[in-house]
């Protein structure tokens, strides 16, 4: 049985597909982006009439080759026509490896463009939408549904154009050897097209859920090997596979659903054309009988037929294609036309240098729910004052510290730094003077140096090794097998959490902030390790302004400026004296914690004397 709101019940996005209005704007958007590579793709569509026009011709020869040649016995004609065979056996070749080349660069550049688009928009979002979607899923957008988008913008088109192109010269020939005949030939086209707009409209809504289900099915993925170490611990690899071999099923399922029309409709549509290749092979034989038409023309005549029914599958595969890429043009533009919550000023008020005064001005604040987490919090705090913000689980302080950097915005009020709205300047040159410590370090799969380096990319070896003794880190990455240079892994999983955290340090000094944000900073480290980032942090902390957010209450009584908060008000604030003289909820949670502290001291010496030859 499965519960509801678990498993793969929450990878659902809820609902069927409905599709947008008019589906062909999406792809009307997006053509537009391959313009700049127009030289490329007008020389490969170039290369592609040239090829199209060849190789209509050998039924043309052999035409020549029975009426002029063979049937006259014109021996000295012979060369001719093996000559021309040779030409356009080389022709072909020739302009189908230029038109496959070019038009293939160009579908690499539309590729590239698009994923650096999305990229670039990607990180242009605020946390908000990354709080509501999953990464799996958003990058399936950027590979995936990509790759759709450039086989029908390149690949798709070339062989419509090439199959259109061919369809033409075709008929054109026809009509040339019996009008009558080649008219006929016309009949099923008007059915054959009816028939492609119809299906090819029920398709696209298979095909947009089929791309939904894809990122569901990464994003399953992305969550289970990112936590792979949790899935063994608590041995649920069979309950996983289950979970993703769900989600690959009904992927299956739809794309079986999508083949079994396909594959019967093709073969219904060459069926139609096959009926009027017999009614010109029963016309065109009393042709030649009545003298007519020539043996040669009737052959050609047939040969072209096939040309001219045969793109049907090809024209049945683009409009499929079509469909893909409609589902998966909208599933990109879907994102690019998602505005970010916070955005930059039109016109940026310059922060070039910060001295590191930060205020909250009647600050209230609550997230796309609507519950509010803050509400009128006042603060001042001056260049190089350390602020503690304290209070119980879900009182409001992460959603506090988040707010210096910008990464969401105010429901009222405002957050200042130096006098400046925070809204009013850019969210880089506002970033470039904070700098983040947090409870989970992310380091990137990388060596020690990228990841300190992300903190300032133009750092020497002499500023990382001073990082590094800065944050009591140096000892330990000496003795790592390549120093500096040793690869940590993905997360930093070579390493112990002490020292990623004292990297993540490390990171902040390189960075030079004026404002230094500590979520937690030493609450997953054992006591060594916590003694030396202690050391560590007292360094970076100095002559910074400094917001630390800390449940050990001990590591904030050089605070000068404690705030408890409480259903995201700010209750008491003072220093640790002045609050404990208060007696009031910091008191309180001192006196819990410390009592607590006592009881794990008391079993630690009572471990300690323990008889060691008592049996019980």
């Amino acid at each position: 049985m499965r519960i509801a709101g678990g498993g793969y019940g929450r990878l659902r996005h809820g609902g069927d597909f409905k599709p947008v209005t008019n589906p062909w704007a999406s792809l009307r958007r997006i053509v537009p982006w391959i313009l700049p590579y127009w030289p490329i793709v007008l020389f490969g569509i170039g290369c592609m009439v040239i090829n199209t026009y060849i190789s209509q011709q050998p039924p043309r020869v052999t035409a020549f080759l029975l009426d002029k040649v063979l049937f006259p016995r014109r021996v000295d004609l012979i060369g001719t026509v093996v000559l021309l065979s040779a030409g356009i056996t080389l022709g072909t070749l020739l302009t189908g490896f230029l038109r496959t080349y070019f038009l293939h660069i160009a579908g690499q550049q539309l590729l590239h463009e698009l994923r650096v688009r999305l990229y670039d928009h990607f990180q242009k979002l605020s946390l908000t939408y990354y709080d509501n979607h999953q990464t799996g899923d958003l990058m399936s957008r950027m590979t995936g549904d990509v790759e759709q988008i450039e086989n029908i913008m390149v690949h798709g088109l070339d062989v419509f154009l090439q199959s259109l192109l061919g369809m033409i010269i075709v008929f054109y020939y026809m009509y040339g050897y019996n009008r009558h005949l080649a008219l006929l030939v016309l009949i099923p086209v008007p059915l054959l097209l009816l028939s492609i707009m119809f299906f090819s409209g029920w398709m696209r809504k298979v095909y947009r859920t089929i791309r939904d289900r894809v990122g569901d099915m990464n994003a399953k993925l992305q969550d289970n090997i990112s936590g792979i170490r949790v899935v063994k611990a608590f041995t649920r690899e069979a309950y996983e596979l289950g979970e993703v071999a769900g989600v690959s099923t009904e992927v299956r399922e739809m794309n079986v659903r999508g083949i079994r029309m396909w594959s019967s409709f093709g073969p219904a549509m060459q069926i139609i054309g096959s009926a009027g290749g017999l009614l010109v092979l029963w016309l065109g034989a009393k042709s030649v009988l009545v003298g007519s038409m020539k043996p040669g023309e009737l052959i050609a005549f047939c040969a072209f037929v096939g040309s001219f029914y045969g793109p049907i599958p090809a024209f049945f595969q683009f409009f499929d294609s079509i469909q893909r890429s409609l589902a998966a043009g909208e599933r990109i533009l879907e994102v690019l036309d998602t505005a970010p919550d916070v955005q930059d000023p039109a016109d940026p008020a310059p922060l070039a240098t910060v001295r590191g005064e930060v205020e909250f001005r009647h600050l209230s604040f609550c997230y796309a729910t609507g519950e509010e987490v803050l509400h009128d919090v006042n603060l001042i705090a001056q260049p190089g004052q350390r602020i503690a913000l304290v209070g119980r689980s879900g009182a409001g302080k992460t959603s506090f510290i988040n707010l210096i950097p910008r990464f969401y915005d105010a429901l009222e009020g405002a957050v200042l730094v130096d006098g400046l709205d925070v809204r009013a300047v850019r969210q880089t040159e506002l970033r470039r003077h904070i700098a983040l410590v947090l409870q989970e370090t992310f380091l990137f799969n990388g060596t020690v140096g990228d990841n300190l380096r992300f903190g300032r990319l133009e750092a020497t070896d002499a500023e990382l090794e001073h990082a590094a003794r800065t944050a009591n880190a140096f000892e330990f990455i000496e003795r790592l097998p390549g120093g500096f240079n040793t690869e940590i892994g993905e997360r930093g999983v070579k390493l112990s959490g002490g020292q990623k955290q004292r990297l993540a340090i490390a990171r902040a000094v390189l960075a030079d902030p004026r404002i230094l944000i500590l979520d937690e900073a030493t609450s997953s480290v054992d006591s060594e390790s916590e003694f030396l980032i202690h050391q560590a942090l007292e360094r970076l902390m100095e002559g910074r302004t400094t917001f630390i957010i800390a449940h050990r209450l001990s590591t904030i009584r050089n605070a000068d400026v404690i705030l408890v908060l409480e259903n995201g008000s700010v209750v008491e604030r003072g220093n640790h004296a002045a609050l404990l003289l208060a007696d009031g909820l910091y008191a309180q949670m001192c006196r819990q914690q410390f009592w607590l502290d006592d009881r794990f001291a008391d079993d630690e010496d009572a471990e300690e004397n323990a008889d060691p030859t008592f049996t019980p």
